[in-house]
């Protein structure tokens, strides 16, 4: 599957809302949006603004993928405790092969992480761990 991450050159994050209750305990949208930014940085892959993506998306051949960070939980009856699940995916324009002129913006790349907690640094943690992951894949097509 990392094969169809080879020659991406720019990337642009975005991270789902993120339920009220969770913001609340410092796990914001915005935070993971900054965290996930860094992160990818560091890792030398170049980034997009949303504006950048938005202009560039409709180029037809222009290589470039939107990282997607989702990140759902509910509390587990009356205890504080949240069963999570973290998801991690690389979206790019991809062509319908008996009608190469469709073209659809759809999931080449995911990773998945589902447990429980009652702390939030575990969650972060799961995010960085799967954004790590997809960092590790892409560079082993793209070094």
């Amino acid at each position: 599957m990392n094969a169809t991450l080879e020659g991406i050159k720019t990337i642009y994050v975005r991270v789902a809302p993120i339920d009220a209750d969770l913001a609340q305990q410092e796990l914001s949208q915005a935070k993971i949006l900054e965290n996930t930014n860094r992160q990818v940085e560091r890792s030398g892959i170049k980034l997009l603004s949303e504006a950048e993506y938005d202009r560039l998306r409709v180029v037809r051949n222009y290589p470039l993928g939107q990282l997607e960070v989702t990140v759902a939980f509910k509390r587990a009856g009356e205890v504080e405790a949240k069963i999570y699940s973290v998801d991690v995916r690389m979206r790019q324009a991809v062509f319908l092969s008996r009608k190469p002129v469709i073209k659809v913006f759809a999931p080449t790349w995911e990773e998945s992480t589902i447990g429980y907690t009652r702390d939030w640094r575990v969650i972060q943690a799961g995010v960085e761990d799967a954004v790590g992951k997809f960092i590790d894949a892409y560079r082993s097509v793209n070094p």
